[in-house]
């Protein structure tokens, strides 16, 4: 896999999206500080410090990053996520994981970025 970006989007009031977004971005980084975790605006207009998560990816930081998020997911059993990402030829993927993870969600997201 090259270089690409993955988006991290969350169900829910912007509020609450807001929280899970601060809260899986501290995670991760604190976890791995070179991972590349940036705070995404979904509306300009709103106040919020950015309720998705933007990640680019290298090969080398897929499975931090799919650790990372069945770790979290483990812990914040209220969040309901979704991954996505654009394909060289265009089209745009998508996962969407809840909280509770089990053994395989890190397989799926590995899975899903490797895809």
């Amino acid at each position: 896999m090259s270089t690409s970006e993955v988006l991290v989007a969350f169900d829910g009031d912007l509020g609450h999206a807001d929280q899970l977004a601060g809260d899986l971005a501290d995670f991760l980084t604190h976890r791995d500080p070179t991972l590349p975790v940036q705070r995404r605006r979904t509306d300009t207009r709103s106040q919020d410090f950015g309720a998705t998560l933007a990640i680019v990816l290298g090969s080398s930081a897929v499975t931090t990053l799919a650790a990372g998020i069945a770790a979290w997911l483990r812990r914040r059993q209220d969040a309901h996520l979704e991954l996505r990402r654009t394909l060289p030829d265009g089209r745009v993927v998508h996962v969407k994981l809840r909280g509770q993870a089990t053994a395989r969600t890190e397989r799926i997201v590995t899975d899903f970025l490797n895809g």
